[in-house]
């Protein structure tokens, strides 16, 4: 075989792929990615915000909220793409560990807020840090129970 019929068969097999996912609903092209992807923040940020006010406000961390922040983040991820795949599956797991970790920010925020105390934008790198590593390394039963709140969010996505 030639270079040319290589090269040729190379550009048959690449012209079929692409005319099956244009005519596949499992495949997302890039502006379905990128729509996916910042409504999915949008969503997991929004979702993390409201973990940490009502764990902030009731004093009491139920495993309940954070499966429920799984389940919601997923679902609104996959709404969003219209599709149900491995690979939307995985963007709607790290969202969901976005959502943990903006919970997680903002139970600590809160009292310094109400403390009247401002942080600037080194305060929220560390902040930021510093909630991933209580996410991480805090109370097992909560790491658990996010862990499982991954696995529903990978499970309702896929």
């Amino acid at each position: 075989m030639s270079f040319q019929e290589k090269f040729k068969a190379y550009q048959e097999r690449q012209e079929a792929k692409k005319y099956f996912r244009s005519n596949n609903d499992q495949f997302l092209d890039s502006s379905q990615w990128v729509k996916t992807i910042v409504g999915g923040l949008l969503a997991a940020i929004a979702c993390g915000i409201i973990l940490g006010v009502v764990i902030t406000a009731l004093h009491i961390t139920s495993s309940l909220f954070y499966l429920i922040c799984g389940y919601v983040v997923a679902m609104a991820v996959t709404k969003i793409a219209n599709v149900h795949s491995n690979q939307v599956a995985i963007v709607s797991v790290v969202l969901t560990f976005v959502c943990f970790v903006v919970g997680e920010m903002t139970m600590m925020y809160l009292p310094i807020y109400e403390m009247g105390i401002g942080i600037g934008g080194l305060g929220i790198i560390n902040l930021i840090v510093i909630s991933v590593k209580s996410l991480f390394f805090g109370d097992l039963f909560t790491i658990i129970i996010a862990v499982l709140g991954l696995f529903i969010a990978y499970e309702v996505a896929k």
